[in-house]
């Protein structure tokens, strides 16, 4: 596997690239399941956004 890390100007390590082919024997390897990977974020973003407004007061509640 060729893996290549991405890093920011300072030289920490931000991301990683591997090839496409990589990626796809890791799905098939570990039963990767894109659509509910999606799925599974897009619930946190929901869940996250709800908690957000229990904690954050509205901007027109007269405060």
């Amino acid at each position: 596997m060729d893996i290549k890390y991405l890093s920011d100007d300072k030289g920490k390590i931000t991301g990683v690239f591997i090839s496409i082919e990589d990626w796809e024997q890791l799905q098939k390897t570990y039963k990767i399941d894109l659509k509910a990977a999606a799925d599974s974020g897009a619930r946190l973003q929901q869940s996250l956004t709800e908690a957000l407004k229990k904690v954050k007061p509205e901007e027109n509640d007269g405060q």
